[in-house]
């Protein structure tokens, strides 16, 4: 009989002891489980691609890395607004656009360098593009009078006051707050018209698809051209832009001296300045309809790094999909060059469709965003994206699975989880591979989220490769379901082991490497131990 009491004391106690756990995981709060999380990590399914996601917010100063579990490895905090992109750089430091200056600080966020922009004549806009070389690509407003633009051939009835065209600049950095320019290229030097014969650039529009008809209607007269994004390919010395006014992507010659860059010969394929290659919307060229149209005032054209699954195919986010302001799509696009050249196709430049593109919903809104936003090729094909308006960062794949979702907690405040946060726009955001040269050396120990709680990132833990010094993000699927715990990777331990909320061992397994462990437990919490060759995790799962 005392031994019975004794069992049912015991028994007692451990109930006791999981009521109380269950009670203190509630009341963290409640409503962090009868509410959906507003901010911070939103969704992570263990294919999630191993990296870091870099995103400065619009509406203040700071600039944040997070990892896959939406905790923060990093922060820079800058002396003005961004206007609008940042890099990490290959030494791991950072590069951003201010609203006036751009910046360039070291991990700990001391300030190596700036230049004002504004203050030397310079109105920079949108993005810029790190070089190789140290140098910086930027993107810069061009204005001309209505005056200037009808003595290039402009029909004088679609003028404005001003004519605003873009301009792209080669920035070199010098000393600690001054740079030279090395290099300049300009729209103004690459149109065609065949409205005025007694104008310079007059010829047969759709014998020239090098050079931009500038009489062709876009409804912007007031911001023609309007350049959102820059990119370069090391490979081939060439410049991508996205020219959202003209819902095309050009690629220029960026091998050109400046004085080259202005005419039609010169560089490694002797066309000058003149567009080697653009895609999107052959109207501009006279070279189809409406119905050869593909891309509608798109965002953020970049080629797909080396090395990756799709290298030097480009991607692209299609703000107005189908140009009936319903969705947003992203697309993989397969240019071709044979023989220094780019091929056209019944002279429309080929490809004559999209390699692949996506449309659809996320977290069960249609993504659909009229401005800014962007995408980018991860080195497995999946997909970045950055919805301008919600500050929303997601993954998916190519079949469309939706892997991750991170929504930027921080506005012009740091928004507590189940607030609905406002002003927290990203222009965009820049995920980089966990192997990426800027982290060499760099500590990517989580400093904990950014929000003030987000039971998501709480059951995210940090893995490592069994020699307790390389570390990778991973995370257990929780609740676990169907007598399995998942991990999104393969992983070595010495051993793992399991416990009650009474402290006794219910579960353990030796020398442990793989993604999947079967398990064999009544439903309830406990406590997962992965002991490393040098430490021991704890995290806590609840078993369905």
């Amino acid at each position: 009989m005392a031994s019975i009491i004794k069992l049912t004391k015991l028994i007692l106690k451990c109930y006791s002891l999981l009521i109380i756990l269950i009670l203190v995981s509630f009341l963290k709060g409640p409503e962090s489980y009868a509410q959906t999380p507003t901010i911070g990590l939103l969704v992570k399914k263990p294919e999630v691609t191993d990296g870091y996601t870099l995103f400065t917010p619009e509406s203040n100063q700071n600039v944040y890395l997070i990892n896959n579990c939406g905790k923060k490895v990093n922060e820079w905090v800058f002396s003005e607004k961004p206007g609008a992109t940042c890099y990490l750089l290959d030494n791991g430091h950072l590069l951003r656009a201010g609203k006036d200056s751009l910046e360039i600080r070291d991990w700990d966020s001391k300030l190596i360098w700036s230049y004002a922009m504004n203050d030397n004549g310079l109105l920079q806009h949108h993005d810029i593009e790190p070089l190789p070389n140290g140098n910086i690509l930027c993107v810069l407003t061009d204005r001309y009078t209505d005056a200037e633009i009808i003595s290039e051939g402009r029909d004088p009835a679609t003028t404005d006051e001003t004519f605003k065209l873009d301009k792209i600049i080669e920035l070199q950095p010098t000393g600690t707050n001054d740079a030279n320019i090395v290099w300049e290229w300009k729209f103004i030097d690459h149109f065609i018209q065949d409205f005025d014969l007694t104008k310079p650039n007059f010829g047969v529009v759709e014998d020239h698809p090098e050079l931009i008809d500038l009489n062709f209607m876009n409804n912007f007269n007031q911001d023609y051209t309007h350049v959102n994004a820059i990119d370069y390919n090391p490979v081939l010395d060439q410049i991508i832009l996205t020219v959202r006014h003209l819902s095309e992507i050009f690629i220029i010659d960026h091998s050109t001296t400046t004085f080259e860059s202005s005419g039609h010969t010169g560089g490694n394929f002797n066309r000058g300045g003149d567009i080697l290659w653009r895609w999107g919307n052959p109207q501009v060229y006279k070279q189809g309809g409406i119905e050869d149209q593909k891309l509608f005032l798109p965002h953020d054209a970049k080629w797909v790094d080396s090395g990756y699954l799709d290298e030097d195919k480009i991607t692209v986010f299609n703000n107005d999909g189908d140009g009936t302001s319903s969705f947003s799509s992203i697309h993989l696009i397969n240019p071709e060059i044979v023989n220094d050249t780019y091929t056209k196709e019944e002279g429309k430049f080929y490809p004559i469709d999209f390699e692949w593109s996506w449309s659809g919903s996320l977290l069960g809104e249609i993504v659909y965003q009229g401005k800014k936003s962007g995408t980018h090729s991860l080195p497995n094909g999946n997909f970045i994206i950055c919805e301008f308006s919600t500050g929303k960062i997601s993954e998916i794949n190519k079949a469309g699975d939706h892997l991750w979702t991170y929504i930027n907690p921080s506005g012009k405040e740091v928004f507590n989880q189940f607030d609905i946060p406002v002003a927290n726009g990203l222009f965009r955001a820049e995920k980089y591979p966990s192997n990426y040269v800027g982290f060499t050396g760099k500590d990517l120990s989580p400093q904990g989220i950014i929000e003030n709680q987000n039971d998501n990132s709480e059951t995210c833990i940090l893995i490592d490769d069994g020699d307790g010094t390389n570390y990778e993000i991973a995370s257990i699927v929780n609740p676990v379901a169907n007598g399995t715990i998942e991990f999104n990777k393969n992983i070595r331990l010495k051993a793992i082991s399991i416990i009650d909320v009474c402290g006794r061992s219910v579960y353990e397994h030796g020398s442990f490497i793989g993604n999947q462990l079967e398990i064999n437990l009544t439903p309830a919490i406990y406590f997962l131990q992965l002991h490393f060759n040098t430490k021991t995790k704890l995290r806590k799962i609840i078993v369905l």
